[in-house]
């Protein structure tokens, strides 16, 4: 079925076609949101939020978009409500999944690239959540923070910049404190 059609099942009110969408959907949406809560219960209920506001908004979608990325920038709007109404501590600590059996050096490493992420400025770390968190492709994102292509990429790249400029400056740190250097 073309996305057109779904769409306007869904402006119908088809339930069938809604709980289509939200099974399709649900672990993307929990993802992003699980990003900015650290909860995935509190994940949990802002996707519901995210498929309630899809459901009751979805007469004025456009179709400018596709419906995925009409759902992610649904997503991306209620976990910033989320982070606007909460501190920013603890803002995507769950970026990576950690391994509990990786040794303690691995974990450092994911925990200090963790803090480097939320040291990004907002512009930057929206990209770079989106892309190589969600997977979301240049196009999509575009789109979803309403800025051209070239603009994602280029905060894709600045953004990876200041990552590995404040990488190295760490292991540069670390050589120093253990008489490496």
């Amino acid at each position: 079925m073309e996305e057109h059609q779904i769409v306007e099942r869904l402006k119908n009110k088809d339930n069938e076609c809604f709980i289509e969408i939200i099974n399709q959907y649900k672990r993307k949406v929990i993802s992003l949101c699980y990003a900015y809560t650290q909860d995935y219960f509190e994940a949990e209920d802002l996707s519901q939020e995210v498929f309630l506001a899809l459901h009751n908004n979805i007469v004025k979608f456009r179709e400018e978009c596709s419906l995925s990325t009409y759902i992610y920038k649904i997503s991306m709007s209620k976990a910033l409500d989320y982070k606007r109404k909460k501190s920013l501590k603890g803002f995507l600590t769950g970026l990576f999944n950690i391994n509990t059996a990786q040794s303690e050096c691995d974990i450092d490493e994911k925990n200090y690239t963790r803090q480097c992420i939320i040291k990004l400025p907002e512009d930057l770390k929206r990209a770079i959540v989106l892309y190589y968190y969600i997977g979301l492709n240049q196009k999509e994102i575009s789109q979803i923070l309403n800025i051209s292509q070239k603009a994602v990429e280029g905060r894709i790249y600045r953004a990876k910049q200041k990552l590995r400029i404040e990488i190295q400056r760490e292991d540069v740190i670390v050589c120093k404190k253990s008489g490496i250097v």
